[in-house]
């Protein structure tokens, strides 16, 4: 046991204890404690006394009316015609979805060529792309090698 009881009674666990939200090990320890230590024990019954007193002595009690209103049987059918009792019609509406036969989506047949040649285009521009990239890097390698030769030149040539 790490802590002293007085330890024990600043920290919390004491209450950690009663509301149950304990560890397993720190349960234990203080069932431990509980049996050696007499001021435990009181710290013990007075925090039950006082979680006892903040929860059921000093509650507020729910107005009586909202237990009739939840208490209250949901009648979800419009059967009649006339307006429940306060003048306001119910605000709901119900859909009624019939499931289709078939397990998948029906689209018309104008958006498969559609689909179909959006895809080829995108495949087209994306071929496209790579052949100009690698024009690219092949126009940029040659400017590379001229300002190389370039340089080479200007350096072996003796200045005049």
């Amino acid at each position: 046991m790490s802590l002293n009881v007085q330890e024990y009674i600043d920290n919390g666990m004491v209450e950690s204890y009663v509301l149950g939200i304990s560890t397993p090990e720190e349960k234990e320890e203080i069932e431990l404690l509980l049996k050696e230590s007499p001021e435990l024990r009181t710290e013990l019954r007075t925090v039950e006394r006082t979680i006892h007193r903040l929860w059921l002595e000093e509650a507020v009690q729910p107005p009586v009316e909202l237990r009739a209103r939840t208490l209250r049987p949901y009648n979800w059918a419009d059967t009649s015609p006339q307006d429940p009792p306060g003048g306001k019609k119910a605000n709901y509406t119900f859909i009624n979805i019939a499931p289709n036969q078939n397990d998948y989506i029906t689209v018309h047949r104008m958006w498969k060529w559609i689909f179909f040649t959006a895809f080829l285009l995108f495949k087209f521009c994306l071929f496209l792309a790579i052949y100009f990239y690698f024009k690219y890097r092949q126009v940029e390698d040659r400017q590379q090698e001229r300002e190389k030769v370039r340089k080479e030149l200007q350096q072996s040539t003796p200045p005049r």
